[in-house]
């Protein structure tokens, strides 16, 4: 059992938008794309918390890994997010991101 809670706010708008994937629910392919997102990262050897300062408008993330007995989350923005952690985070707010509904 994996789950990714990914939640971001603030940015200009200071809207806040969350997701959670269940990756034993995703098509294998995407389950596969955030382990390897998750492992390039090292995500369980983050710091807790990388923001020192907010800036303004900026977006602010936390992302929460939970997996059978180990629970991880990472508090990080815009500025203060690490390089490796940058992938994941762009694909965790494209999932997140509102779709246009379709027409019935």
């Amino acid at each position: 059992m994996m789950r990714i809670t990914f939640e971001r706010s603030g940015g200009f708008m200071g809207r806040t938008t969350s997701l959670t994937l269940d990756l034993d629910n995703l098509p294998a392919d995407q389950a596969e794309t955030l382990r390897r997102l998750l492992d390039e990262a090292d995500f369980l050897s983050l710091a807790e918390n990388t923001v020192s300062r907010l800036a303004p408008d900026e977006f602010n993330y936390t992302i929460t890994v939970e997996m059978d007995t180990v629970r991880h989350s990472v508090r990080t923005s815009d500025t203060s997010a690490p390089e490796s952690l940058r992938p994941l985070l762009r694909e965790l707010a494209e999932r997140a991101r509102p779709r246009p509904r379709r027409a019935a």
